[in-house]
């Protein structure tokens, strides 16, 4: 019985280590954004290195309650100091209209261009149109602005972020999200 309580020990701190050793290579980033009628919380998973990354955001419409929440993955690639990502999406959205909810498989990509160690642009936009989504014609999202690095591991972002989608016959055009925001981001 005691050995069996060792071997797991032993398995669960084996583990750790494993998950502390993956994480060192692929960084965690925690962050959320505030504009004057939205607010987003996101986390993402090796966004900054070359490989593999994951994302996940939920944004809501704080004036009229619209909302668009989801998970990504992608693949980073480095060209020159530049950082460009691919990836898809699949995205929960829903707008005002019972017929404007669902579910929408956006693809698309972005790029991240520093200027200095601690200041960068960045810029990405997805879209879904009507065969990869199910109750509206076409979703479409894009973010762009300027990063600063004050201190590691404190990013503060300014910036643009749009979420529309154009309904179906007889259902509104929408923009769940759109304006200017403020934002910050912890990077381990």
């Amino acid at each position: 019985m005691r050995s069996n309580k060792i071997k797991s020990a032993i398995a669960a701190s084996a583990l750790v280590v494993m998950m502390a050793a993956a994480g060192q290579a692929q960084a965690l980033e925690l962050g959320a954004k505030a504009g004057s009628d939205f607010t987003e919380l996101d986390v993402g998973m090796g966004r900054q290195t070359s490989g593999l990354y994951l994302s996940g955001n939920w944004a809501k419409d704080t004036k009229n309650g619209r909302q668009v929440g989801g998970i990504g993955a992608g693949f980073n690639i480095p060209v020159g100091p530049a950082m460009i990502n691919l990836g898809a999406k699949s995205v929960y959205l829903q707008g005002t209209t019972s017929d404007n909810e669902g579910v929408a498989f956006p693809v698309g990509g972005g790029i991240t261009i520093p200027f200095t160690d601690s200041l960068a642009f960045y810029g990405e936009g997805y879209v879904a149109p009507d065969a990869l989504n199910n109750s509206v014609k076409s979703y479409i999202e894009a973010d762009g602005g300027l990063s600063w690095v004050p201190f590691r591991p404190l990013k503060l972002k300014a910036g643009y972020r749009y979420v529309g989608i154009d309904g179906t016959a007889g259902n509104p055009n929408e923009r769940i999200i759109d304006g200017a925001y403020l934002g910050a981001q912890l990077d381990f």
